[in-house]
């Protein structure tokens, strides 16, 4: 765990299908492994916060295991084309993130 950077984004967590920020007292900075530049910041959220994502995906569970399988693959699909349209930025920010090449960070996803 780190101390805040000023310069770095802190990012929010993903519950019930909203950005919500954290309420988090630590952070964990992501880094470029080549530069060491703190990229952006993590929560490290606490019960709390895990609780209530847990509990938002309890509860869309039962609809989206009614949904026909024709239905739950749509969003695969759109998934795999937005991976396609944003392949070469993909690949930039798993190559800052990992250090990897970026014909190897392309690959990856």
């Amino acid at each position: 765990m780190t101390t805040a950077t000023a310069a770095a984004v802190r990012l929010p967590n993903f519950i019930d299908g909203h950005w919500v920020p954290s309420s988090a007292s630590d952070w964990l900075d992501i880094t470029n492994p080549a530069t060491a530049e703190v990229l952006a910041q993590v929560p490290l959220s606490d019960s709390n916060e895990v609780a209530r994502a847990v509990e938002a995906a309890s509860a869309a569970y039962p609809e989206w295991r009614r949904t026909p399988p024709q239905d739950r693959i749509q969003p695969l699909f759109k998934l795999k084309q937005l991976l396609e349209e944003h392949i070469d930025e993909l690949g930039r920010i798993i190559t800052q993130e990992n250090g990897k090449t970026f014909a190897e960070a392309k690959a990856e996803p």
